[in-house]
């Protein structure tokens, strides 16, 4: 097969494996003719589903002790930045030498974690090692935070994918070791140095997606800063497409052509993100074999985007202000300064003023990522965009997979009942399981229990802890004022007659109110 026409068929095995009636001897024969490598993140992310774990990372061990990860996931299904530092591996060893399934709910009370110098392991909580036969490779399976369950290995998804594992083609390929998140870092002189390609890899412009005047401001507010220098600092909620807006910032600007590199910094081990943003060179702890960039040096003369912001440390903090102030950074160990010339853009979904207030954040460091705002509405605030993100994102799933499904007025009616406190990205995981379940047409019953019984709500709950969450009376009665407003103008179709028939208001008044909201468009019928 060739590698589209083995991608296609595995996706084709692995949602079947949905189906409990799914006959599982034919989706093995097909699972056994897998071949390809650049099946291995699809598989990955497969496992992770499978077995609820947290990361996945496929290993080979060679005979002088040492690993070597051929590809490394997280549960957001994108790639992992040097995954041998985020593993365990004398736990890994010792499971392939013994080549046994080893699983812990809590590694902290294992015998084997006991033994080891904790100090310079990274931190995990639970875990699940399959070997995966005889050439010395292994799936690696962790949580940091939570436990894989136990029964999950029994699972005959589980099995399954391992088979797959086993297929796969060996070959001469890059490791990830030398992946960036965001795409592959090619040499660039000097071992260890390196840049990233653009967005994911993906040479597409970044859409965002809706009509609503908020985003509208924000793709206006894009446009007029993306071409400065400044440094942006992305608010919201989790899930609403901060980086999709810091990539779209980097398409904008002057330094397009330069890489976009991206860090999550709230998911990095607090010991090991220094090293991660700022690079070390050799020698400088133990497994530091040689001298590595960080991911400043690798966004020089592009984009560096650096999301969970407010989840650093104190002493992180000083150092990201000195880079900022300086144009230099210092590797890890080394005496060194290498200039950078790095457009910032930080995101958070914490309040960074509350958190200067207590003294979590620097107050220095805050004024100088926050030179210019946006702040992206969560989706709930604005589902009058669902349709079109739901639109975008089947589009996008029809393309992945070869098919042509399309979406149902049930559907729709259930998206726009539910309140999306994940947002885009539960809305987007949402689509691609009733996607998966589905023929042709995209069946309402396919939704998770949770969105499909949901009960409708009203546009504003308008409860006391709606006033707190406000700040003030007059601030929620506004926000109420705004939201039913753009409620009825959507449901008489922009028809300002009957919005004011149906509000018992006079056109001066709507015409004043929606001066006043930013919600003015041509009049369709008033």
């Amino acid at each position: 097969m060739s590698q589209s026409a083995d991608i296609t068929a595995l996706r084709s095995a692995l949602e079947s494996l949905a189906d409990p009636d799914a006959p599982l001897l034919s989706i093995a024969t097909l699972v056994a003719s897998i071949r390809e490598e650049s099946c291995r993140p699809l598989l990955l992310d497969a496992i992770i589903e499978a077995t609820g774990a947290e990361r996945a990372f496929l290993l080979e061990g060679s005979d002088d002790g040492t690993f070597r990860a051929l590809a490394a996931r997280t549960l957001d299904r994108e790639d992992i930045l040097n995954p041998l530092e985020k593993v365990v591996l004398p736990i890994a060893e010792r499971a392939v030498e013994r080549n046994q399934e080893w699983w812990t709910g809590d590694l902290g009370s294992e015998p084997e974690w006991q033994r080891l110098e904790r100090e310079r392991q990274p931190k995990t909580r639970s875990l699940l090692l399959i070997p995966l036969g005889t050439d010395r490779r292994l799936l690696y399976l962790d949580h940091r935070f939570g436990e894989i369950p136990s029964g999950c290995v029994s699972d005959p998804r589980v099995a399954l994918i391992s088979l797959a594992f086993a297929f796969v083609r060996s070959g001469h390929h890059e490791p990830v070791e030398n992946n960036t998140r965001r795409g592959k870092r090619s040499g660039r002189g000097t071992a260890g140095s390196s840049s990233t390609s653009a967005i994911e890899g993906d040479d597409s412009p970044p859409i965002i997606i809706g009509r609503h005047p908020k985003m509208i401001e924000i793709r206006t507010l894009i446009d007029r800063v993306a071409a400065s220098r400044a440094p942006i600092l992305v608010t919201g909620e989790s899930g609403t497409g901060k980086e999709l807006i810091a990539r779209s910032i980097h398409r904008g600007s002057n330094s397009a052509a330069g890489p976009f590199v991206s860090e999550n910094c709230g998911a990095i081990a607090e010991n090991l993100i220094e090293t991660e943003l700022f690079g070390c060179v050799k020698g400088a702890y133990t497994g530091a074999t040689e001298d590595r960039p960080g991911l400043f040096e690798l966004a020089n003369g592009g984009t560096i985007f650096l999301d969970e912001i407010g989840d650093t440390t104190s002493g992180l903090q000083k150092k990201l202000l000195r880079v900022l102030q300086e144009g230099m950074v210092r590797r890890v160990g080394g005496s060194e300064l290498i200039p950078v010339k790095v457009r910032v853009v930080s995101a958070t979904n914490r309040d960074l003023n509350s958190e200067v207030a207590r003294g979590n954040f620097r107050e220095d460091l805050f004024y100088r990522l926050n030179v210019i705002n946006i702040h992206l509405p969560p989706l709930r605030e604005r589902q009058s965009d669902i349709p079109l993100i739901a639109e975008h994102i089947l589009e996008k799933l029809n393309e992945e997979s070869g098919e042509s499904k399309s979406y149902t007025p049930r559907l729709l009616e259930a998206l726009a009942r539910h309140r999306w406190p994940g947002n885009i990205r539960e809305l987007q995981n949402e689509l691609r399981r009733v996607h998966a379940l589905s023929e042709e047409e995209l069946d309402p019953e396919k939704l998770s229990i949770r969105v499909r019984e949901e009960t409708p709500t009203p546009a504003v709950a308008g409860g006391l802890d709606d006033v707190i969450a406000a700040g003030s009376l007059r601030k929620a009665t506004s926000k109420m004022e705004r939201l039913w407003l753009e409620e009825a103008l959507r449901r008489f179709g922009g028809n300002r007659a009957q919005v004011c028939q149906a509000l018992g208001i006079p056109k001066t008044t709507l015409y004043a109110k929606m001066r006043r909201y930013h919600l003015d468009r041509p009049d369709s019928g008033g």
